[in-house]
């Protein structure tokens, strides 16, 4: 009596080999990132372009026929991406599969340097859909979707995960684990879609709140040696003898490119173009950093410095910077 052949690949084959090709694209992305420095480091979270076209490369090539449907963490696992009629994926499909399996992972954080509302919103809405949305049907099919555990990206593209020794592929059963998913996704879209519209209903004094943020943006993206820049607003509170004491600190982040040898000229004109154009609330405080590094999706890099400035200093004299 010999025991039944193994056909799906399992829940810990599935995982230990994305985890091996994500240490691998790691290290791919380290290695770009430190050689290409001083290009990368002001794209800010843009940088992710370019994780995005590796991942895809790595999962599309290795994932199709070119590769035998094996990417280096499958191969060593003895698992392999199929069509449902059991033979390799063409290239096409293989790279629509990796869109939906690298995508959701580089959204997640990606703050795109962009002012057109309509975008932004569009943009929003697919981001909040692919991270949160497939993010959670991802989850609940790889620990619920048996036998065959097709994720979201295998869905789409009539995939399965198999073992390597399987030589046909049995019809895959899973239509209510797909419903599941699909209802978790469109749930996902359908908040990031109404949204907005409540959160301006449950907070009103929300809508425009940003502007004075924005000039402040904007007023510091024209300096030569700055890439993508962020504004935000701090609050911390301190309790002490029984007393509390609440801070409220604007802070604003520039990335640059080759780091300065002398950083304080540049974090005194960032402090300098932003007083300019913010009108502080009384005890309000201000708080420049400049960033180097990169963040290219598949691996991240951060050299900061931070200094408070006087805020009634309105120019870039570095006797201004309070450290």
């Amino acid at each position: 009596m010999t025991d039944k052949p193994k056909t799906f690949a399992g829940f810990w084959p599935r995982v230990g080999a994305w985890f091996i090709d994500s240490v691998l694209l790691g290290v791919l992305g380290y290695v770009i990132g430190w050689a290409a420095m001083d290009y990368v480091s002001p794209l800010g979270a843009d940088g992710r372009y370019i994780g995005l076209v590796i991942g895809i490369l790595y999962h599309g090539i290795l994932g199709s026929g070119f590769g035998g449907g094996q990417t280096v963490g499958k191969r060593l696992l003895g698992i392999k991406v199929v069509g449902l009629n059991g033979k390799p994926l063409n290239l096409f499909v293989a790279f629509w599969r990796a869109l939906f399996l690298v995508g959701p992972a580089m959204l997640n954080g990606w703050n795109f340097d962009l002012t057109d509302p309509v975008v932004v919103q569009v943009l929003s809405v697919v981001a909040i859909t692919a991270v949160l949305g497939i993010g959670l049907a991802q989850v609940y099919l790889i620990l619920f979707g048996w036998p065959a555990r097709r994720l979201v990206h295998d869905l789409l593209s009539g995939s399965v995960v198999v073992y390597v020794e399987t030589r046909e592929v049995p019809a895959p059963k899973g239509a209510v684990h797909a419903g599941v998913a699909s209802l978790l996704v469109l749930a996902s879209l359908g908040l990031a879609i109404a949204g907005p519209s409540m959160l301006k209903t449950w907070w009103p004094q929300a809508e425009g709140m940003f502007a004075p943020e924005q000039r402040v943006a904007d007023a510091v993206d024209k300096l030569p040696e700055v890439g993508a820049v962020s504004v935000e607003k701090s609050e911390f509170t301190l309790y002490s003898d029984g007393k509390q004491t609440t801070t409220h600190t604007l802070i604003v982040t520039a990335r640059t490119g080759k780091w300065p040898v002398d950083t304080d000229p540049l974090l005194a004109k960032i402090g300098a173009e932003t007083v300019k154009v913010y009108r502080f609330a009384p005890g309000q405080r201000l708080t420049v950093k400049i960033v180097n590094g990169f963040d290219i999706g598949i691996a991240s890099y951060t050299n900061a410095r931070s200094v408070p400035y006087a805020t009634d200093c309105v120019t870039a004299d570095v006797k201004c910077l309070q450290k």
